[in-house]
């Protein structure tokens, strides 16, 4: 990844709390308002936490901000529109939608470009392949109708976020995190690790740090040696692989470890 196009993670203050917070209540009490009129084609309502937890950069928030307000206090965003395919949405809806559709196509361009650029037999890829199903389904995103439309737009909406890369990798590193805690928090030293995990905090630079270690991305692979009976796989197999992994291979320090100290008597 570019690290000029890293997203950075934002640090949110009380006036950034407080201006979400009051956008989503605004934009939620306009929807009450409209369903109270007998209006019938109306977004969803947001919840501000999970809302919240979907941004990762001010850039991000901004938009975020921008497009609440938009729906809000603009009566012509709130009206129905008839789609290609037959769906009915509203302007503030299928205007959100079209940008994020074409943020949505440009960020899978890129990836592609990126896998064609290092792998020659590209035409085999399974990722490759999976991105281009994904852009086909994102550009006839108008087209499709009911439960296909609303999945749909779920996906681009993710594909078009400003953060996606961002997103993406913070999603990563809460799982990894997570199997780090379900197979090694029984070892001794298993708090020198996490540590050193969690000084990374851009999720980006943490699977960046993930993927060139070939001692963390086999953290989980295991396989078991017929003639011997013995199971082998990464530094979490047993305790004395766990210290080797984080002490010899991944360079982080050893605990000091603590001496007495003798009394000095005067003669």
């Amino acid at each position: 990844m570019n690290d000029n196009k890293t997203p950075s993670i934002i640090r949110w203050t009380k006036s950034d709390y407080g201006k979400l917070s009051y956008a989503v209540r605004m934009f939620n009490k306009k929807v009450r308002e409209l369903e109270s009129l007998d209006k019938n084609v109306l977004p969803d309502e947001f919840n501000y936490q999970e809302l919240k937890d979907t941004i990762y950069s001010r850039k991000e928030l901004n938009r975020v901000l921008k497009s609440l307000r938009k729906f809000s206090n603009n009566e012509s965003q709130q009206k129905a529109i008839k789609l290609e395919g037959g769906e009915e949405i509203t302007r503030w809806e299928y205007s959100e939608l079209k940008k994020a559709q074409k943020r949505a196509i440009s960020t899978i361009q890129e990836k592609a470009r990126g896998i064609v650029e290092s792998d020659t037999n590209v035409i085999g890829d399974l990722e490759f392949k999976q991105l281009m199903r994904t852009k086909e389904s994102i550009e006839d995103l108008f087209n499709r109708l009911g439960s296909e439309f609303k999945r749909t737009a779920k996906r681009t909406l993710s594909w078009g976020k400003n953060d996606y890369e961002l997103w993406r990798a913070q999603i990563y590193r809460d799982n990894y995190m997570n199997k780090v805690l379900i197979h090694m928090s029984e070892y001794d030293n298993y708090e020198l690790l996490v540590k050193k995990l969690n000084s990374i905090e851009n999720p980006i630079k943490f699977y960046e740090y993930v993927q060139r270690s070939t001692v963390l991305q086999d953290l989980f692979l295991f396989y078991r040696d017929k003639a011997t009976a013995q199971t082998y796989g990464g530094f979490t197999s047993n305790q004395e692989a766990f210290d080797y992994g984080i002490f010899e291979q991944l360079g982080i320090p050893r605990p000091k470890v603590a001496t007495k100290r003798r009394k000095q008597f005067k003669k």
